[in-house]
């Protein structure tokens, strides 16, 4: 059962990163790939619930530790139900791939603490991924700050300026690296997450600790899905979008210099 469930993770994870892909170059096989490894997922759980309905002859996502399963059910479902009807719905999969990823790694079975709990490839995998989330973060922060300057400059025509000499010509350029930068920051962050879950779940018993720091984590992740939606599904750019770049970078400030680990 354990190995249906990492085969439906690995499914999704797949989808996950080519939904990204797809958002990062715009290629249509992405979309496709994201699509189709999203319906492998999706195919392998009800595999995986039809098994243990049986094992257990009763509705096995009826139970706390299985509540996880059931929302990346229902999550799978509406997806597909609104992808066939709206086909720019699909664009969302890079939302909610990741999203299903948390939930089943959150469903994988618990073992035993052990003992050095810092000590293993889950704990390195998670510190990994959050530094290079914090570093596409201050990519993207230092580039929405070079924009909103040189296009202030721009409309004051501070022709003489600084920003205006070096960058007046590079503004669509700026928000490209913005937008890309924040895309791969949201990756890394669902991967930390993702690492953070299977670690806690594996090294200390618990599937989610409700410590202040992956609590906070995860405030962030859903503040750039909100922010990527709004790059993607409502087409923002401009100000509006490197002011949401600035907010995001002052969340993942607090995040990073006031909110800490629990020693464990």
């Amino acid at each position: 059962m354990k190995a249906i469930l990492l085969l439906t993770l690995i499914f999704y994870f797949i989808s996950a990163v080519s939904f990204f892909a797809y958002i990062f170059t715009k290629r249509k096989e992405g979309l496709k790939i994201g699509f189709s490894f999203f319906g492998l997922g999706f195919a392998s759980l009800l595999v995986y619930i039809g098994i243990s309905d049986y094992k257990h002859k009763s509705f096995a996502l009826a139970s706390d530790e299985n509540l996880p399963i059931l929302l990346v059910v229902l999550i799978s479902a509406l997806f597909y139900g609104f992808s066939f009807k709206y086909k720019q719905f699909k664009e969302l999969g890079s939302i909610f791939a990741p999203i299903n990823v948390f939930l089943v790694a959150l469903a994988l079975p618990n073992t035993e603490k052990t003992e050095q709990v810092y000590n293993n490839i889950w704990f390195y995998l998670h510190v990994i991924f959050s530094a290079l989330a914090y570093v596409f973060i201050i990519g993207a922060t230092v580039v929405a700050l070079i924009y909103l300057l040189t296009e202030r400059d721009l409309k004051k025509k501070k022709l003489n300026s600084f920003f205006v000499s070096k960058f007046s010509s590079s503004l669509y350029t700026l928000q490209e690296i913005e937008y890309k930068s924040n895309v791969l920051a949201f990756i890394f962050l669902s991967l930390a997450l993702v690492a953070s879950s299977v670690w806690s779940s594996v090294y200390l018993g618990k599937h989610w600790l409700w410590d202040a720091k992956q609590t906070a984590l995860s405030v962030l992740w859903v503040f750039y899905a909100v922010l990527l939606h709004f790059r993607i599904i409502k087409h923002q750019k401009g100000r509006k979008a490197s002011y949401m770049t600035l907010a995001a970078s002052f969340i993942a400030l607090i995040v990073f210099w006031f909110v800490k680990h629990p020693v464990y």
